[in-house]
């Protein structure tokens, strides 16, 4: 029976990857991440999704997939037919980001999930740390690098590229008819980018190749691409430069290299960063030196000395911004975004974070750099790998990627069945 391939996730959309590949009666799924909306994020504080309901609550409102044969079927509603079982199926996560892998806690028992062993740590940390993936931890199953899995007919293997999180992995998927390489999200400019140009290297020739696009639908970088280094380097002269004020920060714990990085680039300073009570757990879970959490600390601490740390509010669903107008903000006082909650002007978060920042007189300092492939470096990676088909996925313009040399360019549509040169079925 002829392999197909369907894309129920990342079609037009920064995000939500979801890649089904289908051979007799075997089913590998590359990811399978929370939909990003294209719209109006319909669960947006102050919005809390209901715990029991959180799988049927998002299938009613067209915020998680209909694909058939893999969800609990206690998670849905009563005589849901998406709770009939379905084919022999293998879901295989590329890291861990929410939108590659926010869906996996709803995955039917028996459903075998893959990943490297990085990312497993990662998640169980989270959970452990009361963060845990919603529904519950799936049958987790570490896959060591470049080691092939049969799967029935199919046969998986992992690639260790660079993100801006530990274990972060694309996919060479062997059917019957030829090679899938899937990227998961993948850059060129971080402290590894030989990992990724490994992946390049074993997915030459591929017949279809999966990529990440998230930067074609981004504005061109005004200058040279910034890297871990101008990030470390920009963080150190902000604490220089605050003199003995409090500095507070936005970075994503799930960075570990750089959570790292500006533990010891504080210390340098003569600071600590102080870490909301979760933050912290988690980040001890995972055995990073140097950790302090804010109960430690608490309001009277960063008061008494304010030079002496960073401190990191929580603001994922911004119910703490009211805090901030107790904090001690001197005249040197800065706030450094790296990457961190709210994430960027696209949120619906960000507006009201600026609007308090600006009204409590706190100076907002970008200094973060970008987690995913520029498209100059994503058409060189097209181009080095040479597929006879090339897949954008995870972007909001796929028709931005310009294949050249004979690669064709697949734009997916949702659900449909493809073969593996990308022709419809």
């Amino acid at each position: 029976m002829a392999t197909t391939v369907e894309f129920w996730g990342g079609v037009g959309v920064i995000g939500s990857s979801k890649v089904l590949i289908t051979e007799g009666d075997h089913r590998v799924l590359l990811d399978f991440g929370l939909d990003i909306p294209r719209g109006t994020d319909l669960f947006r504080p102050p919005v809390v999704p209901r715990p029991q309901r959180y799988l049927a609550d998002r299938l009613r409102v067209g915020a998680a997939p209909r694909l058939p044969g893999v969800y609990d079927p206690a998670m849905l509603e009563p005589g849901d037919p998406l709770g009939e079982p379905g084919p022999a199926t293998a879901v295989f996560v590329s890291h861990a980001h929410i939108d590659h892998c926010g869906l996996v806690g709803t995955l039917r028992p028996g459903i075998e999930v893959h990943a490297s062993l990085p990312t497993i740590g990662l998640l169980r940390a989270l959970a452990a740390a009361g963060d845990g993936l919603p529904g519950g931890e799936p049958d987790w199953r570490p896959l060591a690098d470049e080691t092939p899995l049969a799967f029935g007919p199919l046969s998986v293997e992992r690639i260790t590229v660079d993100h801006d999180v530990p274990g972060a992995s694309g996919y060479l998927v062997t059917t019957s008819d030829g090679v899938l390489a899937f990227t998961g999200d993948i850059r060129f400019h971080g402290r590894a980018p030989e990992r990724s140009w490994r992946l390049a290297e074993r997915a030459a020739g591929c017949e279809m190749f999966v990529t990440e696009g998230t930067a074609l639908g981004l504005p061109a970088f005004p200058g040279p691409v910034r890297t871990e280094d101008d990030v470390v380097r920009d963080f150190a002269a902000a604490l220089e430069a605050a003199g003995r004020d409090l500095v507070l920060l936005a970075m994503y714990p799930r960075d570990l290299d750089r959570v790292r990085e500006f533990i010891d680039a504080a210390g340098a300073a003569g600071r600590w960063i102080v870490w909301d009570d979760a933050v912290a757990a988690f980040l001890r879970e995972l055995g990073v030196a140097g950790v302090l959490a804010y109960s430690e600390v608490g309001l009277s601490g960063l008061r008494d000395n304010p030079g002496g740390f960073v401190y990191q509010p929580d603001l994922r669903d911004l119910r703490g911004i009211p805090d901030l107008a107790d904090l001690p903000v001197g005249a040197g006082t800065v706030w450094l975004h790296a990457n961190g909650e709210p994430l960027g002007p696209f949120e619906s978060r960000w507006e009201l974070f600026v609007e308090w920042l600006a009204v409590l007189g706190i100076p907002l300092r970008r200094i973060g750099a970008f987690g995913h492939a520029t498209a100059d470096d994503l058409h060189t990676l097209v181009h080095r790998v040479a597929p006879r088909t090339v897949v954008p996925i995870h972007t909001g313009a796929p028709e931005r990627l310009h294949p050249v040399g004979g690669p064709v360019r697949l734009l997916a549509e949702p659900a449909r069945a493809y073969d593996l040169g990308g022709r419809p079925l």
